[in-house]
């Protein structure tokens, strides 16, 4: 069996799919203040009688997180990125609080380019200025070595959240791992 639920503004379907039919379906109300809940009532109510030990897999997917942006709740984030040589990074700027700073680590992940205590210290003081309080870290080739994306997760102190770019994906396409690190921390 595959079971999906969608966890979306108003409800929260499920339907479950038995042999490439229509086993089963449910909408319940969405429960802003508690989601789990919300998840957990679909998924025993589209169970019920049914062993769950038969689902193969579970699809679960939300339209919150594109109803957030599209009504402008999201978090201010304080994106940090380091591109190293060949990609300028003001060509993927993201966000109101968008700072670059030197670094850099190879295609075989060994650092090139230190990073700058004082260009990181800099941003980082900026971002507080301004409020932010969660953050999205990206270096180039952060899937390669992240020790630089730690560093500067470890140069904020404490934050109310972090999403480090190698986290995202083991792909090296560094635009994209920025734009999902900072919607990820949008989100958060």
């Amino acid at each position: 069996m595959l079971l999906g639920i969608d966890v979306g503004g108003t409800h929260t379907d499920a339907a479950l799919v038995d042999d490439g039919r229509l086993a089963a379906s449910v909408k319940v109300p969405t429960d802003h203040r508690n989601l789990l809940h919300s998840i957990r009532t679909a998924l025993t109510l589209v169970l019920e009688g049914r062993d769950p030990g038969r689902v193969r897999r579970l699809n679960l997917s939300t339209t919150l997180s594109t109803n957030a942006i599209v009504e402008g709740r999201t978090e201010d984030v304080g994106v940090i990125v380091s591109a190293g040589p060949g990609i300028d990074p003001e060509n993927v700027r993201t966000g109101r609080h968008y700072h670059v700073v030197s670094g850099s680590i190879d295609h075989r992940g060994r650092v090139v380019q230190d990073l700058d205590p004082v260009e990181v210290d800099r941003a980082a003081q900026s971002c507080r200025a301004h409020g932010v309080r969660v953050y999205a870290v990206v270096t180039k080739f952060s899937t390669r070595n992240p020790d630089q994306e730690r560093a500067l997760i470890r140069a904020l102190g404490p934050v109310d959240f972090v999403t480090p770019g190698h986290k995202l994906s083991g792909v090296l396409n560094f635009p994209r791992r920025v734009a999902t690190a900072y919607f990820n921390a949008a989100l958060w």
